[in-house]
């Protein structure tokens, strides 16, 4: 019976966590013509498709990052947006995430999105 407080604990601590997906998508914001994706066009995405997949919110972090382009064989430095998202492992949400991707790469003509999944264990 000394032993139940610890088992009581361990389950507590075990239901008050939850693994979880951490997905980053990073949203270059140069286009192939040389211009950038306007605040406006961003906004407009980040409203109408964003929070339509992420409906229980998300982060955006603003970044700068460097990729290789296959097609011109050259380093390129570009403004990002990085969105992280949070959720229980779901088939459907990973399609939702992979539309929105293919979205943001039709409408602004981008080669990729770049996507990292990660497991994780959060305490909200």
């Amino acid at each position: 019976m000394r032993f139940l407080p610890f088992l009581v604990f361990i389950f507590l601590v075990s239901c008050s966590s939850s693994r979880i997906v951490e997905t980053q998508l990073y949203f270059g914001q140069s286009k192939p013509d040389g211009s950038m994706i306007t605040d406006n066009e961003w906004k407009g995405f980040k409203e109408i498709y964003i929070s339509r997949v992420f409906k229980e919110g998300s982060t955006v972090v603003n970044a700068s990052g460097n990729w290789f382009d296959p097609e011109s064989r050259k380093l390129i430095a570009e403004p990002t947006y990085v969105v992280i998202y949070f959720y229980k492992p779901s088939a459907l949400i990973s399609k939702q995430i992979d539309s929105l991707r293919n979205a943001y790469k039709t409408m602004f003509k981008q080669q990729s999105v770049l996507r990292v999944d990660k497991k994780v264990k959060a305490f909200f």
